[in-house]
């Protein structure tokens, strides 16, 4: 009997032995793999092949977080997307709510942020960063990294804001975070290699918002602050261990990227020069092709311009993203004008209008926020080679071409004329049988009607009618009453329907704060209409207009006048 007990103990202890031993193993190539990460992919690699055998799931799917990881920087997004939402419908169909789990997947979503960002589908990126946020607002734990999760919330908000041409917007919310870098809410994780990494992101974006607003407002003083602060995240990044292979050619393009807004097109071309010497195995050939074709074009070096633009487009080693190859395409299309050689002129001005209306299918909004300007500009340069088309058969094609366009417009105006013709006759059906119920006769007690009528008179004192949940619904509500009687009330007392009425004093309360109070005129057309309770700024806008007879931008300028 005892030696069964003594066996058994035995077993125990052993099997207790190799379980902590399997463990410790895990953890083992666990923080290889991290290690390895921004220095040695390949390393990296490597060790998640080796965590991938592990008997602890949660183990398992990290081995896959960090190979996605690897093959993003890489810059292989395809792929990269595919493991991201293997981990992500792994994580939900296991339906567990434990903290392993939920870190898990704030992580594939994060990279699924970054990889739409760097496609370029910047209103996907958008959704899955909302996502990401109510993951971080749900988290069970109010540790140290919720606190560098809600971070990386901020700069992925501050980039989005970028992207989507919302410098002002991106520049409030990363000062407002930068000042918090010295405050005790990240004095326990200064020395984190997380923190160190999002302080050097967000300097990073800081210049970046800088550049875009130059841009915006073509004042070289902000390139001034884009190039201290990329100055700044350089800096940062020398304390990292182990230190990131990447952040000397990283820093390198930025310093040309300050230089071409600079117009310091030759220094620009020194820096690019010296990108060999500071690459460490870094893929630049692309980015070099793009920036040596900027700038020999703005120094009217016309066959350089062309030379790295061809290079570009047909460099097999990395996709050329839209927005590079609608730059490309416009500086080809710009040369061969120049040089009139018209049949390349016109090849590569379509190929910048393809390119656009491809960016418009995509997304409508992320089109008129970051292409409308240069699109129009494509467009001139287009008709500019049409017009020098000598050639009569060309001139033919042209003709056609225009034709058909005009064609496609004046439908296009059709269509909609009689759209709005269609919507203005359902208006004024709906409305004619409102006013033929609002018209008839209704046995409401007097205490009742007394009762709307004050309940109107607190709205319009309280100015509860701004708020964006405000209708007449809200009031038949709360006097336990229908709108139908409300409504009667109302007219009857009033010389115009409850939704005019409310429409008119809103837009009349607007004008009255940006006449009487400047801060209002700082807001945008978003945060002006949100303040009277429109959840749209183009609902708005067209309130605004139709009872002023312009625009808020128009009517803005005029205060500023």
């Amino acid at each position: 009997m005892n030696l069964r007990i003594y066996v058994l103990l035995l077993f125990s202890l052993i099997s207790l032995e190799v379980f902590s031993q399997k463990i410790n193993l895990d953890s083992f190539y666990l923080e290889k793999m991290i290690f390895y990460r921004n220095t040695n992919i390949d390393s990296s690699f490597f060790y998640s092949k080796k965590l991938s055998r592990s008997n602890d799931l949660c183990y398992k799917i990290k081995a896959i977080s960090g190979r996605f990881y690897g093959l993003y920087r890489l810059k292989k997004y395809n792929e990269s997307e595919k493991l991201v939402k293997q981990v992500i419908t792994t994580i939900d169909s296991l339906n567990k709510k434990t903290i392993c789990f939920i870190d898990l997947k704030k992580s594939a979503l994060n990279r699924l942020f970054w990889i739409k960002g760097n496609q370029e589908k910047y209103d996907d990126a958008y959704k899955i960063l909302i996502k990401f946020e109510d993951l971080i607002l749900n988290y069970p734990l109010k540790n140290k990294k919720n606190i560098r999760d809600n971070l990386g919330l901020i700069l992925n908000k501050a980039t989005i804001k970028n992207k989507l041409n919302l410098p002002e917007d991106a520049l409030k919310v990363l000062r407002n975070t930068y000042s918090k870098i010295n405050t005790p809410i990240t004095k326990n994780i200064k020395n984190d290699s997380y923190y160190k990494q999002w302080k050097a992101n967000i300097l990073n974006c800081l210049g970046d918002t800088f550049m875009k607003l130059n841009v915006k407002t073509d004042e070289s003083k902000y390139l001034d602050s884009a190039a201290y602060y990329f100055n700044k995240s350089f800096l940062v990044t020398k304390s990292f261990v182990p230190l990131h292979k990447d952040s000397e050619i990283f820093y390198s393009l930025r310093k040309t990227r300050v230089l071409i807004a600079k117009k310091n097109y030759q220094e620009a071309l020194t820096e690019i020069n010296n990108y060999s010497k500071v690459s460490n195995g870094y893929r630049y050939k692309h980015r070099e092709y793009f920036q040596k074709s900027v700038c020999y074009h703005n120094l009217k070096i016309a066959d350089s311009a062309i030379f790295y633009a061809k290079k570009l487009i047909n460099d097999q080693n990395e996709k050329c993203r839209r927005s590079k190859l609608i730059t490309v395409s416009t500086i080809l299309s710009n040369q061969y004008n120049k040089l009139n050689k018209i049949d390349s002129a016109y090849k590569y001005s379509q190929l910048t209008l393809n390119q656009y209306n491809l960016a418009r299918a995509d997304k409508e909004k992320t089109f008129n926020s970051l292409y409308k300007n240069d699109y129009n500009k494509a467009q001139q340069l287009n008709t500019q080679i049409k017009q020098r088309e000598s050639n009569k058969y060309k001139k033919l094609i042209i003709y056609f071409i225009s034709l058909l366009i005009i064609l496609f417009v004046l439908l296009f105006i059709f269509l909609k004329k009689e759209k709005k013709q269609k919507e203005e006759l359902l208006s004024k059906i709906k409305d004619k049988k409102l006013n033929e119920a609002e018209k008839k006769e209704y046995n409401i007690d007097q205490v009742l009607e007394t009762k709307i009528i004050n309940k109107v008179k607190e709205i319009n004192k309280d100015l509860s009618f701004l708020k964006s949940d405000f209708s007449i619904s809200t009031i038949a509500d709360s006097l336990k009453t229908n709108t139908t009687y409300i409504s009667f009330v109302f007219n009857k007392h009033n010389k115009e329907s409850f939704s005019q009425y409310y429409t008119k004093r809103k837009i009349e309360y607007i004008i009255d704060q940006l006449k009487t109070n400047p801060t209002y005129r700082k807001y945008s057309i978003q945060a002006l209409a949100e303040e009277i309770g429109y959840t749209n700024a183009s609902a708005f806008t067209r309130a605004f207009k139709k009872q002023i007879g312009v625009t808020p931008s128009i009517f803005l300028k005029s205060l500023d006048n």
